[in-house]
């Protein structure tokens, strides 16, 4: 086997994409630093191309890593796959806590980032069930770890932002009472706590609970039998575990391997989008809210390109359980985990798109909860689905953006 074709089988990507890739990575930082200070569009241009490739590739390697990484301490696929979803979930981290953490903190534009990345996860969803229902030609069956194990959490989560949204609004009840701003009803940290805690231990349940970490389902045990009754099926499955496609784990130091090239590029990834993002639209005390909104919404929709390609893709290859497990993952950990805890580590202002996205998680939420008690998604409710977050969408830049 040639070196390209196995470089291509070990990382999923060809021998050429990774070399212009890197080309172009060095070139970027190589003229950022000769450019330093000054702005180029062609540069922030350049910056937006590397960065999504960063968000987008990196995640890849960080999910296969991760799914290696949770066979050899016995994690069922279930477990492996939330635990991917939150790799995938990182570019709008990274990008939140860079935000945070600047000279100048840009606390509101953190928050709307990873909400806004909430909502394009959302209509993600809706794409997800419109792509596999119209493949079908009717209505697709509700997968069956989403039915049985993120019910809980997904139930949990629509009163638990619902609470926090008439949190919100009490409020804005008192400090109009008082006659003061707004600006001064903040998340307090005990409800961020429960926030990002409650998938804290959601993740800590579906690890330490024994039915959800079944070696090996009915399913599975099927397949292994169909592949000893053929030769045939057993050298493809050898083929598929060259491309790290079957339930095989790698090695350990590609293992580690995959993991450190998967957040480091995770990492810089988010930087880059940071960065050109402020370079289009510089940072200053004067900034509007529209200009803050737009810098969030721009960064959300980079930071949720690992879900974006990952739901597609799969649910165009009748791969409906990951398509819409990823984009149900990266909707929860969003509102709940990623946003409950820049609640703990910072004060965070209850702007009205920040209620109002939540309102819009939970409606999306309560959609998904009834297809689970009907047992079948179905085109209208992934179109539904589509429109309600395009609706808050649009409220976000004709009316709050506004909002002094």
């Amino acid at each position: 086997m040639s070196f390209v074709i196995k470089f291509k089988k070990t990382f999923h990507i060809s021998f050429w994409e990774a070399l212009i890739a890197l080309l172009a990575i060095a070139a970027f930082f190589i003229l950022q630093a000769i450019f330093h200070g000054e702005y180029h569009l062609w540069l922030v241009i350049m910056g937006f191309i590397v960065g999504i490739w960063l968000a987008f590739r990196p995640s890849e390697w960080a999910v296969v890593g991760l799914n290696s990484g949770a066979k050899y301490v016995g994690l069922s696929e279930y477990v492996a796959g939330v635990l991917s979803s939150l790799a995938s979930n990182l570019p709008e981290a990274v990008i939140a806590i860079i935000l945070i953490t600047q000279p100048k903190p840009q606390v509101l534009t953190a928050v709307v980032t990873v909400l806004s990345a909430a909502g394009f996860n959302a209509i993600i969803l809706g794409i997800a069930i419109i792509i596999a229902t119209v493949k079908k030609k009717g209505s697709i069956a509700v997968p069956e770890d989403l039915k049985k194990k993120e019910a809980p959490i997904i139930r949990w989560a629509i009163v638990a932002l619902t609470m926090t949204v008439v949190f919100g609004f009490t409020e804005y009840f008192q400090l109009l009472g008082s006659g003061r701003a707004l600006t001064e009803a903040i998340l307090t940290v005990p409800v961020a706590a429960m926030l990002a805690g409650s998938y804290l231990f959601y993740l800590i349940y579906i690890v330490a609970v024994k039915d959800n970490n079944k070696k090996m389902s009915i399913k599975d045990k099927e397949e292994i039998e169909q592949t000893l009754n053929s030769a045939k099926e057993e050298e493809e499955n050898e083929e598929k575990t060259l491309d790290h496609g079957d339930p095989g784990k790698l090695n350990i130091p590609m293992t580690l391997v995959f993991l450190v090239l998967g957040f480091v590029g995770i990492y810089f990834g988010g930087h880059t989008l940071t960065e050109s993002v402020q370079q289009l639209i510089p940072v200053t005390d004067s900034m509007t809210n529209s200009q803050i909104i737009t810098t969030a919404f721009i960064l959300g929709a980079a930071g949720a390109i690992p879900e974006h390609g990952i739901a597609i893709i799969s649910a165009a290859k009748d791969e409906v359980e990951v398509g819409i497990g990823n984009a149900m993952g990266g909707i929860l950990q969003s509102a709940l985990l990623i946003f409950g805890f820049l609640g703990i580590i910072t004060v965070v202002t209850l702007h009205p798109f920040i209620l109002l996205q939540l309102s819009a998680i939970a409606g999306v939420l309560w959609f998904v909860k009834r297809c689970i008690q009907d047992g079948k998604f179905d085109t209208f409710e992934g179109i539904m689905i589509i429109l309600v977050q395009i609706i808050v969408f649009i409220i976000l830049f004709e009316d709050i953006a506004l909002f002094p």
